[in-house]
């Protein structure tokens, strides 16, 4: 079950609306929509405690580790970095689907190509021009630094 299909799940089953939902957490309702039909997740750790307070479960079911993966490439590298950490899981997924492989197995590759993932990312910001990195220890494909701008 994905994120957006839990979020959804749990928001009917304790009889909220997507409205309700977003003032219980600080978001708007467009973000619930987004999270339950679009497939985004948070992207601040912190946000799933306020969930899961809100729906009634653990933030721990609502992560999930692919979850997890994608709000902490969101942290490191901001909107850009979450969607080629999605793109990267997506493709990952096509590779094993239809197989024989068991979902504890699946489990365990996806877990090294997260690992593999985050190396990537490491050794590519090696090569970043300095110019194109902040005082935080971002890499910003703009110049500029600040939570919005785009990893290189």
């Amino acid at each position: 079950m994905t994120f957006g299909e839990k979020v959804r799940e749990l928001r009917i089953r304790n009889g909220l609306s997507q409205d309700e939902l977003a003032a219980m957490t600080g978001v708007t309702k467009r973000t619930v929509r987004n999270w339950e039909t679009e497939g985004k997740y948070p992207r601040h750790r912190e946000l799933y405690e306020k969930l899961a307070s809100a729906l009634g479960c653990s933030a721990a079911y609502l992560r999930g580790e692919q979850a997890l993966f994608l709000t902490e490439a969101s942290e490191r590298y901001g909107s850009r970095g979450q969607r080629q950490a999605q793109a990267f899981l997506d493709s990952t997924r096509a590779m094993f689907a239809g197989g024989d492989l068991s979902p504890e197995d699946i489990d365990m590759i996806g877990k090294h190509f997260m690992e593999m993932f985050w190396e990537a990312k490491e050794n590519a910001r090696k090569y970043t021009p300095v110019k194109y990195r902040s005082d935080d220890g971002a890499d910003h494909a703009d110049g500029k630094a600040g939570p919005g701008a785009g990893p290189v």
